[in-house]
């Protein structure tokens, strides 16, 4: 059943005293994510203060916000709107308010309107919200040697219309490569892309773009020489820093032993809550950054699930559940079960390493706005990430386990070279 609001009053003639409510002209077309204004107003001009003023969604009990009595009624909102919402009453005075709606996701898509009533007269204007969804952030993965060059993969979901996705190289041209397009049951579109490069062809992006060409989101590469990466690493020894762990920071499940071994343990110990510790299973290191070039080297064994970077200082860590991301604060290598490497930049991309990682060297060049991530075993460069770093940085550590049987030490170990 399709629901029709109809104005109450739009076709009377209005009387003395009387007046109408002006809304959106237009369907208002939005991304999901952003955020949206609705703007009423009265014509003609009415003081509105003493007017009850409801925005309301497909039904009229449907409030999304509500004002009246002079106050804003919150706890009469839907659930699905409450901590979204914010009516701006500046212009009230003159019959003119503007309610902001943040963070808009797609079942916020339908019929809208806002109601005035005063003591003798009540009027509404009614108006069509589209939110349209982005699939996916491309995920790029290195499949491995092919015909003399290196394979990458270019993935993304959930689209509601079939998106552009094209490669672009390092001068910004568009590369010639494959591409297939799925339609999954729900009619939303799953696009791949494959390229074949050389190892010194630098930075290589993946686009994804909507059909309208409004929207383009990319995930970025770099590919290396692998005599490069050795010399790269060598030149990195000369800036070992001798680090120790910060008890303070650490979540209790973290044991730490001489300053240098982190141990995941199930049983909590007793410590100070302090403003300095993690919530998340992490700690950083005494020492901090805020120019220069260091290098060091960490020790993950074979657990199943760590990350290993740097974070600002100043990151939030009394935030649980936080994407370790640039945009965040987090400059890290992630891994995940047993072969899935990832780093956020900012979208996520895996990373095929030649081998398992058993011991991780990390070079941070602050001034560069680099830090690459190096396996120490056969001297190779996994990833480098880039970024305008800004304030103190803290070598951080998660030991997060999904399996406690196989939980081993993570270890500052010694820097030295081959």
């Amino acid at each position: 059943m399709v629901l029709v609001l109809i104005p109450l009053f739009s076709l009377l003639q209005l009387g003395a005293g009387q007046w109408k409510v002006l809304g959106p002209k237009q369907t208002i077309q939005v991304w999901e994510g952003e955020d949206v204004t609705f703007p009423c107003s009265l014509s003609p001009e009415t003081n509105a203060e003493a007017m009850e003023v409801r925005f309301f969604k497909d039904y009229f009990n449907a409030i999304v916000f509500l004002y009246q009595d002079g106050k804003d009624k919150r706890y009469m909102q839907m659930t699905q709107y409450k901590g979204r919402t914010e009516l701006v009453k500046d212009f009230i005075t003159n019959g003119r308010v503007l309610l902001k709606l943040q963070k808009v996701v797609p079942s916020d898509t339908g019929i809208y309107g806002c109601w005035f009533s005063s003591k003798t007269h009540q009027h509404e204007a009614i108006w069509d919200l589209e939110v349209t969804v982005l699939g996916s952030p491309p995920l790029i993965s290195v499949m491995g040697y092919v015909d003399g060059g290196i394979q990458l993969l270019c993935q993304s979901s959930g689209w509601v219309s079939q998106p552009i996705m094209k490669w672009i190289g390092p001068d910004e041209l568009e590369l010639p490569s494959d591409s297939k397009v799925n339609e999954d049951t729900q009619g939303l579109f799953d696009v791949e892309t494959s390229l074949t490069v050389q190892e010194d062809s630098g930075s290589v992006a993946c686009s994804i773009q909507h059909t309208d060409h409004s929207r383009v989101v990319k995930s970025r590469i770099w590919i290396r020489k692998e005599v490069q990466d050795k010399l790269e690493l060598k030149e990195t020894w000369k800036f070992a820093e001798a680090l120790t762990l910060d008890p303070d920071t650490a979540h209790p499940q973290l044991y730490i032993s001489n300053l240098k071994r982190v141990t995941y343990k199930p049983i909590p110990q007793d410590v100070s809550e302090l403003d300095t510790r993690f919530v998340g299973k992490c700690l950083v290191a005494h020492q901090g950054f805020l120019s220069g070039k260091h290098y060091w080297e960490v020790e993950v064994g074979h657990n199943n699930c760590w990350s290993l970077g740097v974070c600002q200082d100043s990151v939030d860590r009394k935030k649980l559940h936080v994407t370790l991301s640039p945009m965040n604060g987090y400059w890290v290598l992630e891994h995940e079960k047993e072969d899935f490497y990832f780093v956020n930049n900012p979208n996520r991309i895996r990373l095929y390493p030649r081998s398992n990682l058993t011991r991780v060297g990390i070079f941070l060049d602050y001034e560069c706005g680099t830090l690459s991530f190096f396996n120490v075993d056969d001297e190779s460069l996994i990833y480098t990430l880039t970024c305008r770093f800004k304030g103190l940085l803290r070598p951080y550590i998660q030991l997060n386990p999904h399996d406690e049987e196989k939980v081993s030490p993570i270890v500052i170990a010694p820097c030295h070279a081959k």
